[in-house]
């Protein structure tokens, strides 16, 4: 009598559910920060980067990848950074962190997509063996922010999370999973701007974390890995609160 038939993944040892060998990964705002660490991550999981700004570029990025490593995840990591309060702001001021945050996000989603789908069909088993996008929201998206000013740019972060769930469940059966990742403070270049000009507000946001310190680039590279490779096959649609427990 013969036994259960494998599943896709039971093949594969605990470790290799983490590799990314064989796979070429878009990365936005990969040049610098968060996105530089995630780059670094996926390269030492074994992934090619192509680290991109430019909408038109992707069509070029799906073409020019190795037949070895095809186009396979992307991670949005580019953004701008809170800073004005709501009596501050200029609705044109509003209109730009909007463009960047969220009308980037789904412009790089959707030219993904299309790219994606067009060369790609679901092997039956959706989820397993199919492309991941990771999108960058934050836990201002969450929750609002006590320790600075930063209405808009929260605003445009609970749209990301609410694109990732809402890009899911159009793609999920086609083969693509769409997640969030929400992180909470990091020390980066351009946070260091935001806290030179407000004496006191990185003590304060240390102060509202469980363990009482801010985080590095380097603490989101494993749930980056973990979101794009099929250690994950079965999430999709869910966001990853990765903030030192600010939001707890």
């Amino acid at each position: 009598m013969s036994g259960p038939e494998p599943t896709p993944l039971s093949i594969l040892t605990t470790p290799k559910l983490f590799f990314l060998a064989g796979k070429t990964i878009i990365i936005s705002g990969g040049g610098r920060g968060l996105g530089l660490s995630v780059a670094r991550g996926v390269l030492e999981a074994g992934a090619n980067v192509a680290a991109v700004d430019l909408l038109p570029l992707f069509e070029k990025v799906f073409e020019d990848a190795s037949p070895s490593a095809p186009v396979h995840d992307m991670f949005l990591a580019a953004g701008v950074p809170p800073s004005l309060t709501v009596l501050d702001s200029s609705i044109e001021y509003w209109r730009k962190v909007f463009d960047v945050n969220t009308a980037g996000s789904f412009l790089c989603c959707k030219a993904f997509a299309n790219e994606w789908l067009s060369r790609n069909k679901t092997n039956g088993n959706p989820g397993v063996g199919g492309a991941s996008i990771v999108l960058t929201a934050s836990v201002a998206g969450h929750n609002a922010n006590r320790q600075i000013p930063c209405s808009a740019y929260s605003a445009s972060k609970t749209a990301v999370i609410h694109m990732a769930k809402s890009f899911a469940a159009e793609w999920g059966k086609l083969g693509i999973r769409v997640n969030a990742v929400s992180p909470g403070y990091i020390k980066t270049v351009m946070t260091a701007g935001i806290v030179a000009a407000r004496p006191g507000y990185e003590e304060d946001m240390v102060n509202s974390t469980l363990l009482g310190r801010a985080s590095t680039g380097d603490e989101y590279r494993g749930p980056a890995v973990f979101l794009l490779s099929e250690a994950s096959s079965f999430v999709i649609g869910a966001d990853i609160v990765v903030d030192g427990g600010h939001a707890a």
